[in-house]
Parts: C-alpha cells; structure tokens; sequence
C-alpha cells in the first residue's frame, strides 16, 4: 500500500543471478563503482525561480579509477 493509502503498483520481479554478467570497468577493470553526479545547468531565463540553477543527474564512476562508463551516462552526454 502507497502514502495515498491505494495498492503499489509494483508487480513481483524474481531475477536469477546466474542469469546476469559482472560489469567492470573498461578503463582498468575493477568491478566496484560509487554513484557521483554530473551537473547540467539552467539559465536564468528558462528557471522557473528566474534564477541560475544547478540540476544534479546521478550516474556511477568506476570506484578505482573514477572513469563513468559510457553505459551509465545520461543520454545528452553520450
């Protein structure tokens, strides 16, 4: 049941591990990865405040050598 008291709409979903690959980094191979977050900026003009802001997207980069694999980042950036 949701905040608004209605049933979750979120159906039953069983995932067979055996069924999936590791992913490690292309650049050295590690296999551990952090969430860290590019930046995209808004001007003044399009903000609904009417002032410059900041809108975090998170993706995740390689926790040993810190690259963003092209898979994890956001469609603008590719």
């Amino acid at each position: 049941m949701n905040l608004n008291g209605q049933e979750s709409q979120n159906p039953e979903f069983n995932l067979d591990f055996s069924q999936t690959e590791e992913y490690v980094c292309p650049e050295c191979g590690h296999k551990h990865f952090t969430q860290v977050y590019t930046m995209r900026k808004l001007s003044a003009m399009l903000a609904p405040t009417g002032n410059e802001s900041y809108i975090p997207v998170p993706v995740y980069a390689c926790a040993n050598c810190h690259h963003v694999p092209e898979p994890f980042l956001p469609p603008e950036n590719k």
